[in-house]
């Protein structure tokens, strides 16, 4: 996440410096009835998109890095399809309010590469994710569709009708990483919402005490040691130490890391996208 205010001086700079740099107005998925796309990073751009990489000879995967040039905010993304109407991008909503973007706002699109992640920490808002029967099955199936990942983002991942947020706050090899055909090492932060629960106070204990002097030491019954009423010896309750509820977060890491299965498009996509075949 990059923050910044660029001119326009900048701008048309930065369009003759990297291979592909195009200026769209974005619009949500759900507005082209697209929410297939809503659950994860990917967008649509449009055919002249496919057209122009083509002829750069950039091949896949394709990511890029999408900026709302108003307030200098940027993240990266990939590609899905080249469908979106011209002149527009088409964006999951979570990322179009994430990079604060209203509908037909303008951002820039330019191409980025990115290196292969080897490590991700990630910090659900809720407990109750890391509280799933299986939350490394979870992510895995979740993080397919997303190409990459940008430290400082927060993405949302759906699971049995229920919406989790997780803020990315650490990746390596870089502030920004591939997540496709790479494994990655996944830690946990504690979750925002984890509270601490509240020590327990130990009750008092209330036994009978007789004075102890010294004739009642002799031979007394009493003898100075605490009794019941009945002449009994007083038996103190076995002492409960308070149950403390920890968060350690090496027992929420996931060990052996997400592995990431080969992306969804066909062996020959990108072969077919170089000739200018028809993309299904």
């Amino acid at each position: 996440m990059l923050f910044g205010f660029p001119s326009p001086e900048n701008v048309r700079a930065r369009r003759r410096a990297q291979p592909f740099f195009e200026m769209y107005k974005a619009f949500p998925a759900g507005f082209f009835g697209r929410d297939d796309i809503e659950k994860g990073n990917m967008i649509l751009l449009p055919p002249s998109a496919a057209r122009h990489l083509t002829e750069l000879h950039i091949e896949g995967p394709m990511l890029f890095r999408i900026t709302n040039n108003a307030i200098g905010l940027s993240t990266h993304c990939g590609m899905l399809e080249f469908t979106a109407e011209e002149g527009t991008v088409v964006l999951p909503f979570w990322l179009l309010q994430h990079l604060a973007l209203r509908e037909g706002d303008d951002v820039s699109i330019e191409s980025a590469i990115l290196p292969k992640g080897t490590y991700v920490k990630l910090q659900p808002h809720k407990t109750a994710f890391i509280d799933l029967p299986n939350p490394k099955a979870v992510l895995e199936n979740a993080l397919r569709k997303y190409a990459c990942l940008t430290k400082g983002d927060s993405i949302v991942i759906e699971f049995a009708g229920n919406t989790y947020e997780i803020d990315i706050i650490e990746t390596k090899p870089h502030e920004a990483i591939m997540t496709i055909q790479t494994d990655l090492e996944v830690d946990f932060a504690t979750p925002k919402d984890y509270k601490e629960e509240p020590t327990l106070q130990k009750e008092p204990s209330w036994e009978f005490r007789e004075e102890s002097t010294p004739e009642k030491q002799q031979g007394n019954l009493w003898g100075g040691q605490g009794r019941r009423l009945d002449g009994r010896p007083a038996q103190e309750p076995p002492k409960q130490e308070p149950k403390e509820r920890e968060y350690d977060p090496r027992k929420h890491r996931l060990v052996h890391g997400v592995r990431k299965t080969q992306s969804n498009q066909p062996q020959d996509y990108w072969e077919r996208f170089s000739e200018g075949k028809t993309l299904k």
